[in-house]
């Protein structure tokens, strides 16, 4: 089991918190999944085989609110083909938190977004 911590903008009142939480509720791979109005944040707890945070992320959206993302970027050396950049790009994509990551052999950088309270950089 994973746990993604995700704050969210734009819920104004208890009906807004609580499509969040039945939006992520409802998804398959979901245990628990509780959202504060007052802190605008949402904790899920969920099977990583199932269901992936961008995935979480993209159900926040779907119901009409923003998930708080942070972007980092990194220098990846080493990188000789196609093949070792999309194998960093899987490493990155397998961390906890991570949204969305992408490599770029040619500048041999990666671009990393994650929910912050979830992971760091």
């Amino acid at each position: 089991m994973q746990r993604l911590e995700l704050r969210i903008e734009g819920m104004t009142c208890a009906s807004c918190s609580g499509r969040v939480e039945r939006a992520l509720a409802g998804l398959p791979g979901v245990e628990a999944a509780t959202v504060n109005l007052a802190t605008e944040r949402a904790s899920v707890r969920y099977d990583e085989q199932r269901l992936s945070a961008a995935e979480l992320v993209a159900a926040v959206r779907e119901v009409g609110y923003t998930p708080v993302l942070a972007e980092h970027e990194l220098g990846v050396g080493g990188m000789t083909c196609a093949a070792c950049s999309a194998r960093v790009e899987r490493a990155l994509q397998r961390l906890p938190g991570v949204v969305e990551a992408g490599v770029n052999l040619a500048t041999e950088r990666a671009t990393v977004r994650y929910a912050p309270a979830s992971a760091s950089p």
